[in-house]
């Protein structure tokens, strides 16, 4: 489990990192392990490179695909739309924010109100 992600999470932090060659600066909302048994982050991407979709939007990454991973100070507030906090591509989840932006720690099974 990679505790800068859920920290980010937990602290509404924005991350940066290297992903298939090109920058990413995200706003992580979940993180666990998907279908395929892989740890995965759903974020919204706010900023970077991308070479199949320039805007921004809802992405998943594969955390052993993420170099240089980074918490940057900038934070975010709330959810974006369309974010599901229900995400049936996640067969478990290790820390969220639920649909009102709040803060779920699976890791302890806590709500963490903030």
């Amino acid at each position: 489990m990679n505790t800068l992600i859920t920290d980010a999470i937990r602290a509404r932090r924005l991350i940066r990192f290297i992903y298939e060659g090109y920058e990413r600066i995200v706003e992580p909302h979940m993180y666990g392990i998907n279908s395929a048994n892989q740890e995965m982050v759903s974020a919204f991407l706010v900023g970077g490179w991308t070479k199949t979709e320039t805007q921004p939007g809802w992405r998943n990454f594969l955390v052993k695909e993420m170099d240089d991973v980074h918490a940057l100070s900038e934070s975010f507030r709330t959810p974006r739309p369309g974010y599901n906090a229900k995400d049936p591509q996640f067969r478990q989840i290790y820390c969220s924010l639920d649909a009102q932006g709040r803060v779920v720690d699976r890791r302890d099974q806590t709500r963490v109100e903030e």
